[in-house]
């Protein structure tokens, strides 16, 4: 499993990447959107934690190349469970700030199970 892990906080970036792949697989991190859109553009993800915050590029435009190159997105958000705004682009799932490594664990393999993505840890492709 390849993730691609985008949030403007440094530190939880590490943090999670290190959680993220003694997990789940390769992590790679990006602190702002236009890093996001090369890294989708160049390579290959199962899966994409987008904080909405992230700096450079408005997170609807990264998840709409998201979008494009079939990758899910996991909004990752400081508004409560159940607060959409109007025109938000289409995402797997959606984390409201504080969460739990654990659910976030949950919620990567629930958006990939649902897309038929077998897990495995940092092994290739398993569709």
């Amino acid at each position: 499993m390849k993730i691609l892990f985008a949030a403007p906080d440094r530190d939880l970036l590490e943090c999670f990447k290190q959680l993220l792949e003694t997990d789940l697989g390769e992590t790679v991190t990006a602190f702002d959107g236009t890093q996001v859109i090369s890294l989708l553009m160049s390579e290959n993800f199962d899966v994409l934690l987008l904080d909405r915050n992230v700096p450079r590029v408005d997170h609807k435009t990264i998840v709409g190349r998201a979008n494009e190159k079939n990758v899910p997105v996991i909004v990752l958000t400081d508004e409560p469970a159940g607060v959409r705004r109007t025109g938000e682009p289409s995402a797997y799932g959606r984390l409201a700030y504080p969460f739990t490594f654990a659910k976030i664990k949950k919620t990567i393999l629930d958006t990939l199970e649902r897309r038929g993505v077998k897990e495995t840890k940092r092994g290739g492709d398993q569709r």
